[in-house]
C-alpha cells in the first residue's frame, strides 16, 4: 500500500514565531507542491497553510516504509524553509496512514480548531486542496481522501450542533438580541462611544438584519467617522439620552469614569417610546450603564460578564457535541482506511488473475488447434481451465484480503512479492470513498 503520511504544526503545539517560519505563502504553494513531488519523488501532495496551522499530506511510493516516508517530509520542510531538525522535531507532529486520515478529518470538522465548531477551516482546507490539485499534487488517493474529509465535515455539522451557539462576545450579543426581538430586521442600533468591541458587535448586528445605525459620542467628529462605516447617523451624546429615542439596541463601550446611561433619563425615554423593547449591551469596564436600568419595564441590560457567561455555556455545549463528532470521525476514518487498503490490493489481484487467464487462453488455443476440438469440447476444456485458475488463486487471494482487513502490516510485502515473482503489470485503480 502507498503510505499516506503527514507532518504539521499548529497553535496547539507551536508558538506563532515557529508557525511563521513554516508557513507557505499563496504564491509558494504551487512551486512547493511541485518541488515535493519531483525532488522527493512522492506520488501526491497537498499543503495546508493558515495562520493557526501548517500541514503537509503526501502519498509516498509503495516501496517506502512509514518511517522513510515521514523522514522525507521532515527533510522537505527543513530544506525548503531552512529550519534545523531539532526545531522541527520539537514543534511538529507526524501521522501516517489511519492516523493521518483521522487527523485530516478532525481538522476539516473543526475539532482541532482554536474554537471548536468554527466554519472557516473547512473553506481553508478546500482552498489548499484546490491549489494543490491544480499544481498536480492531488491525484487518485488524495482526491478521494480530501473529498471524503469534506463529506465527513458536512456530516458532523448536520448530525451535531457543534457549530451552533455564540462563542465570542460580539456574537453572544447578537444571539441575545435575536431572543428578545425574534428578528432583527428593521431594527435600529445605537453605538455609544467608539470602542472596537462595540463596532464589531454593531457590524454583526447589521449583518443579521439591523437596518439603521446611530453613533453618539462626546466628540461629534468621532461620531461622524464611525457612522460613515455603517452609512449611519452621527449624533452628539447628551445626558438626557434623546439620541436613544429610536434605538432598539444600545451598545456602549467608553472609558468614562461614571455611568453615561442612567435609570431616570432612560425611564423618561422609555415612556416616550411607549415602552417598546430596548436591549442594552454594556461592554465597558468600568460600566457605562447603570445596573438599575434592568428594573425598567421592557429594558433588558446585559454587561460583559453576562455575555461571557453565554459564551462559556455555548463552549461547554460544543465540547459535549465534540464527543459525538469524535466518534463519527473515528468511524469514518477507519472505514475509509479499510476501503483504501482493499482498493489498493485489488489492482494486484486483478493483474494476477489477468496474467493466469492470458497464459491459459494462449495454451488452450494451441491445444485446441492441435487436437481439433469441437466447439463444445473447447468450451468444456476452457471452463475446466478457468475453474482450475479460480481454485489455485482462491486461498492466496483470500488470505491476502484477510491480511488487509486484519491490519497485518506484512500485506504490503505480500503484494510486492506477488508483483515481483509474477512480473505483474499493475495499474492503480481509483479507490471509492
Amino acid at each position: 500500500m502507498h503510505p499516506i503520511v503527514s507532518i504539521g504544526t499548529s497553535h496547539h503545539v507551536a508558538p506563532i514565531e515557529f508557525r511563521e517560519k513554516l508557513a507557505f505563502s499563496e504564491a509558494q504553494l504551487t512551486e512547493a507542491v511541485q518541488h515535493l513531488r519531483e525532488a522527493y519523488q512522492v506520488q501526491e501532495a497537498v499543503i495546508l497553510s493558515t495562520c493557526n496551522r501548517v500541514e503537509v499530506y503526501a502519498v509516498a511510493n509503495s516501496m517506502r516504509t512509514n518511517d522513510a516516508a515521514t523522514k522525507m517530509l521532515v527533510d522537505f520542510l527543513s530544506h525548503y524553509h531552512r529550519i534545523n531538525f531539532e526545531s522541527l522535531k520539537k514543534w511538529t507532529y507526524l501521522h501516517h496512514n489511519l492516523e493521518a486520515i483521522r487527523h485530516l478529518f478532525r481538522v476539516t470538522a473543526s475539532l482541532d480548531s482554536m474554537v471548536v465548531g468554527e466554519s472557516q477551516v473547512l473553506g481553508q482546507v478546500k482552498e489548499a486542496y484546490d491549489a494543490s490539485r491544480q499544481a498536480g499534487g492531488a491525484r487518485t488517493i488524495l482526491n478521494r481522501l480530501f473529498t471524503k474529509a469534506f463529506s465527513v465535515g458536512k456530516r458532523i455539522r448536520s448530525e451535531t450542533t457543534i457549530a451552533t451557539g455564540a462563542v465570542s462576545i460580539s456574537y453572544a450579543a447578537v444571539e441575545l438580541a435575536k431572543k428578545i426581538f425574534n428578528t432583527l430586521e428593521g431594527k435600529t442600533v445605537a453605538i455609544v462611544g467608539a470602542g472596537e468591541m462595540s463596532e464589531l458587535t454593531a457590524k454583526h448586528l447589521v449583518s443579521n438584519g439591523v437596518s439603521n445605525v446611530i453613533v453618539a459620542n462626546r466628540t461629534y467628529e468621532r461620531a461622524v467617522k464611525i457612522a460613515e462605516k455603517f452609512n449611519g447617523t452621527p449624533l452628539p451624546y447628551n445626558s438626557d439620552l434623546n439620541f436613544l429615542i429610536d434605538a432598539d439596541i444600545v451598545i456602549s463601550s467608553t472609558n468614562a469614569p461614571d455611568y453615561l446611561i442612567k435609570r431616570r433619563p432612560l425611564a423618561n425615554i422609555m415612556r416616550r417610546r411607549r415602552h417598546r423593547y430596548m436591549f442594552l449591551i454594556d461592554i465597558a469596564v468600568p460600566r457605562d450603564i447603570e445596573p438599575d436600568i434592568n428594573k425598567i419595564d421592557h429594558a433588558f441590560l446585559y454587561n460583559i460578564d453576562d455575555l461571557e457567561a453565554v459564551v462559556a455555556s455555548n463552549l461547554k455545549d460544543r465540547q459535549q457535541e465534540a464527543t459525538h463528532a469524535e466518534q463519527i470521525v473515528t468511524q469514518e476514518a477507519k472505514r475509509f482506511y479499510d476501503q483504501l487498503q482493499i482498493f489498493q490490493v485489488n489492482p494486484t489481484i486483478k493483474a494476477l488473475h489477468q496474467q493466469f487467464r492470458e497464459i491459459a487462453d494462449t495454451q488452450l488455443q494451441a491445444c485446441c488447434n492441435k487436437a481439433s476440438f469441437t466447439d463444445q469440447q473447447a468450451a468444456a476444456v476452457n471452463a475446466m481451465t478457468q475453474a482450475i485458475i479460480k481454485k489455485l488463486l482462491h486461498d492466496p487471494m483470500k488470505n491476502l484480503r484477510y491480511a488487509v482487513n486484519d491490519g497485518d502490516a506484512d500485506h504490503a510485502q505480500y503484494l510486492q512479492a506477488l508483483q515481483e515473482l509474477f512480473a505483474l503489470d499493475v495499474k492503480d485503480e481509483e479507490p471509492e470513498a
